[in-house]
């Protein structure tokens, strides 16, 4: 979606695009949770499914979904891949979003 009416500038207009998009993939209340449950330290699918109570295939969906948008990290370990906050990507949307609501 193209918030053109808004942006002064394509700088703009892609930091509004991009926060769009943050905003979307965190609207979820699975998203929330899970972002809440890695806020905690780094974990694996089968280490957030009892904490969230879905199934593994839908956590997997929605840690693909917060990975797209750069919000997770992951590192594989054995067979399993444990997934962490990207404290950086979180940074620059809080940069991004406090300059259009300024």
């Amino acid at each position: 979606m193209k918030f053109e009416c808004c942006a002064k500038n394509s700088a703009e207009a892609e930091n509004i695009s991009k926060t769009y998009a943050f905003l979307r993939a965190i609207a979820d209340p699975n998203r929330l949770k899970i972002l809440c449950v890695l806020r905690k330290s780094s974990k694996c699918v089968c280490e957030i499914v009892p904490e969230i109570g879905i199934s593994d295939k839908l956590v997997s969906h929605h840690l693909k979904q917060l990975k797209n948008i750069d919000l997770l990290s992951e590192k594989r370990e054995g067979n399993f891949i444990r997934y962490s906050l990207n404290k950086k990507s979180i940074k620059k949307y809080q940069k991004i979003f406090n300059q259009l609501i300024k």
